[in-house]
């Protein structure tokens, strides 16, 4: 399902925690060049994926962890835009929200800043394309803890999971995308399962 306005995402929690965490204990890179980032078709399996960015790793988690695969268009600042033009997706404070732990898928965007010169002018290098002193980014948040594919900590891992509040200073616009009513449950029951299944072949 294509991106509407006027939609507010429906997330499968079951759907939702099996794609993170099949994300989160993979291999994949970050890479930011272009489409290298990103997933295409976006049915392919995370087995399948060999490199992510950060607007990449978030398209294919809106889309696999929906109800109606919603397919919300790549890139950050595209992201933020068809966000920030619906209505139903509302502003958030993300000093006061993003710690909660009410089962809400909410999203957060850093902007990108040009670097300029003296004069105001945007500097370029010498293929003509302008330099930054500041990277986009977006990430989601749910229950205080955040989920992207960044370079921090290394390109090697590209997705990860962060406290909410590694995030904080890079947080330029926050919004609420949705609930996942159970996620936080089913989480931590499939945490459970991880840490008791060596323990089954003793009994």
């Amino acid at each position: 399902m294509s991106f509407a306005l006027g939609y507010t995402m429906q997330f499968d929690a079951n759907k939702l925690v099996t794609v993170l965490d099949k994300l989160l204990s993979s291999s994949i890179r970050y890479e930011m060049r272009g489409m290298v980032g990103k997933v295409r078709p976006l049915t392919r399996s995370v087995s399948d994926i060999r490199q992510l960015d950060c607007s990449g790793f978030v398209e294919y988690v809106i889309y696999h962890g929906t109800t109606d695969n919603v397919n919300l268009p790549s890139g950050s600042v595209t992201q933020r835009s068809k966000i920030a033009s619906d209505a139903s997706h509302t502003v958030a404070d993300y000093l006061k929200e993003a710690e909660l732990r009410d089962d809400i898928v909410r999203i957060g965007f850093r902007d990108t800043i040009a670097k300029r010169d003296e004069t105001g002018a945007v500097m370029r290098d010498s293929a003509g394309h302008s330099l930054k002193d500041q990277v986009g980014h977006v990430w989601l948040v749910i229950n205080g803890s955040t989920y992207e594919s960044t370079s921090k900590g290394g390109r090697g891992k590209g997705p990860k999971s962060l406290k909410w509040d590694e995030r904080k200073s890079d947080a330029d616009h926050f919004y609420k995308l949705g609930a996942a009513p159970g996620f936080g449950r089913i989480q931590l029951g499939r945490w459970l399962e991880r840490e008791l299944e060596p323990l089954t072949s003793l009994f």
